[in-house]
């Protein structure tokens, strides 16, 4: 039989603790955590998370396009970004900005 391993900490030590919808469940005896064997929720693939980046990027997608495409939230896509973009480092300004021009509609 497969080991069963704590999904947070990797920690071996786990009693049982009851059952959710027909399935066992199980409590880390080091971090506390409850988790169930074969729960594949929030398992998005990089390469996914990757095009919803460079579509919201390019500007050519919003949030709500990007999640109708790849079926998560708009909330999930506004999180992806947010990581991303706290990764990258500050653009570099050639010049200080004297002036800002406002056109009005």
């Amino acid at each position: 039989m497969k080991e069963i391993i704590c999904k947070r900490c990797s920690s071996t030590h786990y009693v049982k603790n009851g059952k959710i919808r027909g399935n066992q469940r199980y409590k880390c005896l080091d971090c506390g955590y409850n988790f169930k064997i074969g729960d594949n929720r929030g398992r998005i693939h990089p390469s996914l998370k990757a095009l919803a980046i460079l579509l919201y990027g390019s500007g050519e997608a919003s949030y709500g396009m990007i999640a109708r495409l790849l079926n998560v939230s708009r909330t999930t896509v506004l999180y992806w970004v947010r990581t991303i973009s706290s990764k990258l480092p500050e653009p570099p300004l050639e010049a200080e900005v004297d002036e800002i021009a406002i056109n009005e509609m």
